[in-house]
């Protein structure tokens, strides 16, 4: 099948589902139905005259662009151009994925991949592939890969300038297949090699599971793949063994996932019979109300809090959104990122389509509502493409009030707002510059290859001043925003010929500049010995060493702890009328 007639098909497969989209609903008056039916058969045959005219014109112009440009245009390129080019006038979450971008896709929708089990980020001043954790009981971990072992080759090739899409790429495929690795690992000259059998790896979309004080367990979820509210519900019940008495749920950077989990997440907070969310969109089968089906895992009155912050999107919302709107709980943290909108998944299989890859859409089919009947998302969606798709009318009800099952007033639109807002510390200068330059993993990795010993977190005294010694060693230097505004005013002021007299005054502003730069370090002790703290809790126990240090300096789990203690504002939260009431 050739390029053009493989495009055709794609947008003729889409119109087969356009008859139900002007369906009535069921019900409509039988005294209104004839009419309707018979403007909705007009409407559908005027669309489909309008899709018909417009693929003729398509396929015509992309036929005589590609046959009689003037230099050769490459068919699969131009074409993609033709549909992201489409695409692009609608919102930013419906995408067109090729096959080499569907194993995302993939690994949400089943749950599972076929791989080493390794999580890889980049680290270090050269951002070189680094393993953060190997997962347990994976090929990874069994064969003794370490937190901080840098990937170097893969099959053969350089990893030199890869992106961990990349590295994932080459390292992800067929079980049973055996795919081979180089790594460097601190304080060793020379490199390992391994020959790694892939398994199927089952996805864990939860990075930490545990208790953060006597009594108060703490689940971090990363994302909503397949398994994630089996995975929620088996974590809840090893807490319980362990003596929970309250609960926090991080939703925190979390962007989302699977609908079906997020409902099957809230399930284990909720009563049998809650309504979670509800979608609408412009075909029938898209208005949908899904409630509580099981039994919740907690007692409903055993307390429980939900972290969020700007990254929270998407699933995390109907989640925490259903949790606010039933009053079950408080939420800790920052507004949400306003992602009302449902996506689904069409594939494209090329055992359907002749000659054309495996590849898939994701659009937006609907809308969803939190049980108050607010609708989260952001009103600018559509950006500038009111032309296009004309802004509903609900776009702009931006200070409509919806209310929880106590009476608290929630807005609608521009994501989950908390109960209790609390911002994160803004990070250092010297901080920032250090994690960016790399040199807490460049300190940490060596450090603790040659501690093995050590059991605790805690930076020591001996150990931040050995992290000094590592720093002057490297002669760190960075440059300071002071320093930079002066810079920039030194460079003016020699473009106009200042005066030898301004030049003076501003080399000893520069002076002081310089003093202040190197004062920072001791200025910012407490933050660096934080992230000194996370980098060897990582470089012990990956991710969830990572997220079990930063317990005793986040400001929003020490907020939630505090009102976990403090069970009247837990309460008072949740219902103001009725603490009211008993105050008085």
């Amino acid at each position: 099948m050739t390029t053009s007639r493989k495009f055709l098909f794609l947008l003729l497969a889409f119109m087969l589902a356009i008859p139900t989209v002007f369906a009535q609903a069921q019900n409509d008056s039988l005294d209104n139905l004839q009419p309707s039916r018979d403007q909705s058969i007009q409407n559908n045959l005027d669309l489909y005259q309008a899709i018909t005219r417009n693929i003729n014109l398509f396929g015509a112009l992309y036929r005589e662009v590609s046959m009689n440009y003037v230099d050769q245009v490459n068919p699969e390129a131009f074409i993609r151009a033709g549909i992201d080019g489409m695409l692009s006038t609608l919102d930013p979450y419906t995408e067109f994925y090729e096959e080499e971008e569907t194993d995302e896709l993939e690994i949400m929708t089943r749950g599972k991949y076929g791989g080493i089990g390794i999580q890889i980020g980049l680290r270090g001043p050269e951002r070189e592939l680094t393993i953060i954790a190997p997962i347990e009981g994976t090929p990874g971990y069994r064969i003794g890969l370490r937190p901080g072992d840098r990937i170097v080759e893969i099959d053969g090739q350089s990893t030199e300038g890869f992106s961990t899409s990349d590295a994932a790429q080459i390292m992800r495929g067929t079980p049973g297949d055996t795919v081979r690795i180089s790594i460097l690992r601190y304080g060793l000259d020379d490199p390992l090699e391994y020959a790694i059998q892939r398994e199927v790896i089952n996805v864990h979309d939860i990075s930490y599971s545990g208790m953060v004080e006597p009594g108060v367990g703490f689940i971090r979820l990363t994302r909503f793949s397949r398994t994630a509210g089996d995975q929620v519900r088996e974590e809840i019940e090893k807490l319980k063994e362990q003596g929970l008495e309250a609960l926090i749920l991080d939703l925190r950077g979390n962007p989302g996932g699977l609908l079906p989990e997020a409902v099957s997440i809230a399930e284990n907070f909720l009563n049998n019979g809650d309504l979670i969310v509800s979608t609408q969109g412009r075909i029938r089968t898209s208005h949908r109300e899904f409630f509580s089906r099981a039994e919740p895992s907690i007692p409903m009155d055993m307390p429980l809090v939900v972290l969020v912050n700007q990254g929270s999107a998407s699933a995390s919302e109907i989640v925490s959104g259903a949790i606010q709107d039933h009053d079950r709980g408080v939420i800790i943290g920052m507004p949400t990122f306003g992602k009302g909108l449902v996506q689904s998944v069409i594939n494209f299989n090329p055992k359907k389509v002749r000659g054309s890859k495996d590849a898939a859409l994701k659009i937006t089919t609907a809308k969803y509502y939190t049980p108050s009947g607010r609708l989260i998302q952001k009103a600018d969606y559509f950006k500038d493409n009111e032309a296009l798709i004309p802004l509903s009318a609900e776009a702009g009800e931006i200070d409509t009030l919806f209310f929880t099952t106590h009476g608290r007033p929630v807005p609608a639109h521009g994501g989950i707002h908390p109960d209790f807002e609390i911002e994160l510390e803004d990070i250092g200068q010297a901080t920032l510059e250090l994690w960016r330059q790399g040199e807490f993993f460049g300190f940490i990795g060596p450090y603790y290859a040659e501690h093995q010993e050590i059991t605790s977190y805690e930076i020591t005294d001996d150990i931040f001043n050995e992290f000094n010694d590592y720093l002057n060693n490297k002669e760190f230097t960075f440059e300071t925003q002071t320093q930079k505004s002066l810079n920039e005013i030194r460079e003016h002021a020699e473009d106009m010929e200042y005066s030898e007299e301004f030049f003076k005054e501003l080399e000893d502003l520069e002076k002081l500049a310089e003093i202040e730069r190197d004062n920072l370090i001791s200025m910012e002790n407490v933050q660096i010995r934080e992230r000194l703290r996370m980098e060897l809790a990582g470089a012990m126990k990956g991710g969830s060493g990572r997220v079990e240090a930063s317990f005793k300096f986040d400001p929003q789990v020490q907020k939630a702890l505090e009102i976990l203690k403090e069970k009247n504002e837990y309460f008072a939260a949740l219902n103001p009328e009725e603490m009211d009431l008993k105050q008085e």
